[in-house]
């Protein structure tokens, strides 16, 4: 599974922090880097925010996977991202994102891309990314 980095409001590390990791699973559940572009693949994320500020916080994450061609052309998938909305008292959160179906054939770069939106509509300001090894698309 790979790690990526989180950004967070300009605030000691004790008062909020946090932890991204993503990995391609096959349809048998396992890590992989070569799937078949029809078969039920999937992108599993998982991140934590911890620290004093977790019960404040307020709005929604905001979730895609950015697929970029080795050779050309970048796509984001789902469209629009996967929404999920804070939970106090709670910094544990899971997404699965479907892919099948959803690349053509070739080796690609893929990156988790988390972002926020405030309670008002606004880009929050926490979020991060992983950058997962390049993926292998087969018919």
């Amino acid at each position: 599974m790979a790690t990526g980095e989180f950004q967070v409001m300009k605030v000691p590390a004790e008062q909020l922090a946090g932890a991204l990791h993503g990995q391609v699973v096959d349809p048998g559940a396992q890590p992989t880097t070569v799937v078949r572009r029809g078969e039920g693949w999937t992108v599993d994320v998982s991140w934590e925010v911890t620290g004093e500020l977790i019960d404040w916080l307020q709005g929604r994450w905001q979730l895609e996977i950015i697929a970029d061609l080795l050779g050309g052309g970048e796509s984001r998938h789902p469209s629009p991202p996967v929404e999920l909305t804070f939970t106090p008292g709670s910094g544990r959160y899971t997404a699965s994102i479907p892919m099948r179906g959803q690349l053509a054939p070739g080796t690609y770069d893929l990156v988790v891309n988390l972002t926020t939106t405030t309670a008002a509509g606004t880009a929050g300001a926490l979020g991060g990314f992983v950058v997962l090894s390049k993926i292998l698309v087969k018919e």
